[in-house]
């Protein structure tokens, strides 16, 4: 089914940008330089929602005083009115904001208006390890040491992470890997700002002592680490248990098995994971930066080269192939996009998505529509460009209609651009077309 629906929108995007280039080949349309999206938040045009949490909605947006990318988290509305709650947030922001580490993600502002509640951070264009498991052996050991080094700066600034899981781990395009989400950090020693046997943060990867509300320190953040660290070597989680009340006893009494069980490794890296998610605190590494430091020496005399991230970026990309669900997602993205006249977002999101994703040509045919689209022009003025530029929406939104699987919205788009455009002689050709395939089916136009 993926590879039919590949196959179909491959075709129709072609045909559609063939018939179509005729228009666009000495027009242009306009460097779009105010966004219609319709959620602004200061001077934070919301680009895409990146992901939602129990506490808030992250966005990929812009500053539009310095055309920056930034990821922007916005408390949820219900939270709003809550005081206690909003003091969390700004505990958050005000954590989060003395790490200045390579390996995180950036805090930039905190921004409170009449309608919104946000942190400002570093926008990390990357990969969550969630994605990359699997790793080959030297591949982990490199992607776990530059965590611990983060973390260890982290807990030297006197902040605990607490959520440490794959989808706070990232890989960003140049191969720096960035912990993210400091979200349910506390300062070591502050008061305590929810319940006391309250848990906060994802019970697949917490600690013993966290499970039994014991005092926590660094270790604590090391023992999610060695989870991590399992399941990036081995594909899966150390425990098998299906409910959450024995994922929690199997966290407190249960022995992990040994990584080699799964997956062929050095013994010494048996040991080393092993150390990481022993059940009692005094038995782990006493830092992050020992840890990093027992990987390091390990590798070095077992001859293991440690490889550059760069190059697992580039093979991810390279592997990368888009299914027909995804392909949809991303047609229909653009063309929320071009219904709302932003050909600007409209290109740069296209342009990331095919720089991660290479080798699928009919995002890579939509993309250089676009482009087309916004090539400057001497020969259209006045009301000759503003009509090329509406006719050159609706074609891109018909395209993008029709590889979303949505015939009825692309036939309603072309109905409409006829209306508008009379006289295009590529709005009749395509007409036209459309009929030829209508009739062929046995199906009306």
């Amino acid at each position: 089914m993926g590879e039919n629906f590949r196959s179909r929108a491959k075709n129709n995007l072609v045909s559609g940008i063939m018939i179509a280039s005729q228009a666009l080949t000495f027009a242009c349309i306009p460097l779009v330089a105010v966004s219609f999206m319709s959620l602004q938040i200061g001077q934070y045009r919301v680009i895409s929602e990146l992901g939602a949490g129990g506490m808030g909605v992250v966005y990929r947006a812009v500053d539009v005083q310095i055309n920056r990318d930034v990821a922007l988290k916005r408390l949820r509305s219900e939270f709003a009115a809550s005081p206690a709650v909003l003091e969390r947030f700004r505990r958050e922001a005000q954590l989060q904001g003395r790490l200045n580490h390579p390996g995180i993600a950036q805090l930039y502002a905190l921004v409170q208006t009449e309608e919104a509640f946000c942190i400002v951070m570093e926008f990390v264009d990357g990969v969550n390890l969630s994605k990359m498991v699997p790793l080959t052996v030297p591949y982990a050991v490199q992607v776990m040491i530059q965590v611990l080094e983060a973390l260890q700066f982290a807990h030297d600034s006197g902040v605990l992470h607490r959520d440490i899981k794959p989808e706070n781990i990232l890989l960003d395009r140049r191969g720096v890997i960035k912990v993210m989400d400091f979200g349910i950090a506390y300062a070591l020693g502050a008061e305590r700002m929810t319940r006391e046997k309250s848990l906060i943060g994802t019970i697949e990867y917490m600690s013993p002592e966290r499970i039994l509300s014991q005092p926590i320190d660094g270790r604590s953040d090391l023992y999610a680490v060695g989870i991590v660290f399992f399941e990036i070597l081995t594909g899966r989680l150390p425990s098998d248990t299906a409910s959450e009340y024995d994922l929690l006893r199997w966290h407190v009494e249960t022995t992990a098995p040994p990584v080699s069980r799964f997956v062929e490794v050095p013994k010494w890296l048996d040991d080393v994971v092993a150390k990481a998610i022993a059940k009692k605190p005094d038995e782990r590494f006493s830092s992050c930066a020992e840890m990093a430091g027992m990987l390091r020496e390990h590798a070095r005399r077992s001859g293991m080269e440690l490889p550059a991230l760069a190059t697992l970026v580039q093979k991810l990309r390279n592997e990368r192939v888009l299914g027909a669900e995804e392909l949809r997602n991303c047609f229909a993205t653009t063309r929320a996009f071009l219904d709302k006249e932003d050909l600007n977002s409209a290109q740069r999101y296209l342009a990331d998505l095919i720089r991660d994703n290479p080798g699928n040509p009919p995002l890579e045919n939509l993309h250089a529509l676009v482009r087309a689209a916004r090539l400057p022009s001497t020969r259209l003025e006045g009301s000759q460009r503003e009509d090329h530029q509406d006719l050159s929406l609706q074609l891109m939104r018909m395209v993008c209609a029709e590889n979303c699987g949505d015939d009825a919205g692309a036939k309603e788009v072309l109905s409409q651009a006829l209306k508008d455009h009379p006289d295009a002689r590529v709005l009749r050709v395509l007409a036209a077309h459309q009929a030829q395939q209508a009739q062929a089916a046995g199906t009306p136009a």
